[in-house]
C-alpha cells in the first residue's frame, strides 16, 4: 500500500514532463508533419506521372500516313488548334513550409512590441500584509512589461510574485475572508482563491494537492490555507515557490505594493 502514493506521484510527474515538452516542441512536431504530407503527395504525383504510356515512336513518314489516314482535312471556315497550346507548359509549384526559429536565450532575443495598460492602485487606507510565507521575492509582478519566463522560452507578463519557500512549508491567508474557489489551474496548478471584506482577493498557486480548506469556508488572518508544492506547470523551472497574487476591484495589483516581503 505504501507504494501507492509513490506510484501516483511518479506518474503525476510524468504527465507534467510530457507536458512542457509538447509545449516547447509542438510547433516542430507540426511542421515536421506538414513536410511529411507534403512528401508523401510529391512521391504519388510522381509515380503516377512516370506511369503514364510513353508515345510510340514513328518515322516522319509513318506519322504523316497515319495522320492522312485518321484525322480530316480542316474546312476553310475552321483555324486548326495548335497542338502546343493543349498542353500545359508550367509545372505547378509545391508550398514550403519553413519553421520559425525557436526562443532560447533572452539575451538573444529582442522583446516583443508590447502596450502596457493602465496600472491599478489599491486604497491607500489599507494596512500593510504579512506574507503568505517566509521568504523573497525571487519573481516581480509583471502585468505593464514582460519579463522572461525559464520554463515556457517566451516573454510574458506575471500577474503575482513567486517567492521562495521549501516543499511542505505551509501558506497563510494575508487577511480573514470565505474561500471563494479551490481548483487546479492548467499552468499554476493547485490554487486556493479568498475573498476579503475589503475588496481584495488573494490567489496562492502552486500548492501541494488537497489543500485543507473547502469552498465557502471562512478562515481566520494566518490560518494554513495550504503547502508548498510543484502542481505549477508553467513554472516548474524556477526553484520551489508560492505564486501569489492580489486583486482589487477586478484587477491584478503588485503584492509587493501592500505585503512586507523579506528583503534579504
Amino acid at each position: 500500500m505504501d507504494r501507492i502514493p509513490e506510484f501516483r506521484s511518479r506518474m503525476r510527474r510524468t504527465k507534467l514532463r510530457t507536458a512542457i515538452f509538447f509545449r516547447k516542441n509542438g510547433l516542430y512536431i507540426a511542421a515536421l508533419a506538414c513536410l511529411a504530407v507534403i512528401g508523401l503527395t510529391a512521391a504519388i504525383l510522381f509515380v503516377g506521372r512516370n506511369n503514364k504510356p510513353s508515345p510510340v515512336a514513328h518515322s516522319d513518314d509513318e506519322t504523316l500516313s497515319e495522320a492522312s489516314k485518321s484525322t480530316p482535312s480542316p474546312s476553310p471556315t475552321q483555324t486548326p488548334v495548335p497542338r502546343a497550346s493543349i498542353e500545359p507548359s508550367v509545372s505547378p509549384t509545391r508550398p514550403v513550409l519553413t519553421a520559425p526559429p525557436a526562443t532560447r536565450d533572452p539575451s538573444a532575443t529582442a522583446v516583443p512590441d508590447f502596450t502596457p495598460l493602465p496600472e491599478p492602485t489599491a486604497d491607500s487606507t489599507l494596512s500593510k500584509l504579512e506574507p503568505p510565507v517566509d521568504g523573497r521575492v525571487i519573481r516581480v509582478f509583471a502585468m505593464n512589461s514582460l519579463i522572461y519566463s525559464e520554463t515556457l522560452k517566451q516573454w510574458m507578463t506575471h500577474p503575482g510574485v513567486d517567492i521562495s519557500a521549501k516543499k511542505g512549508d505551509p501558506v497563510y491567508a494575508v487577511l480573514a475572508g470565505v474561500v471563494e474557489n479551490v481548483y487546479t489551474d492548467d499552468m499554476l496548478g493547485v490554487t486556493v482563491v479568498l475573498k476579503h471584506e475589503n475588496g481584495l482577493t488573494s490567489i496562492y498557486s502552486s500548492l501541494k494537492e488537497a489543500p485543507p480548506v473547502e469552498i465557502g469556508a471562512s478562515v481566520a488572518s494566518r490560518q494554513i490555507v495550504g503547502y508548498i508544492g510543484d502542481t505549477a506547470i508553467s513554472e516548474c523551472a524556477e526553484v520551489s515557490h508560492l505564486h501569489f497574487e492580489l486583486y482589487y476591484g477586478g484587477a491584478a495589483i503588485d503584492p509587493e505594493s501592500l505585503t512586507i516581503f523579506d528583503k534579504d
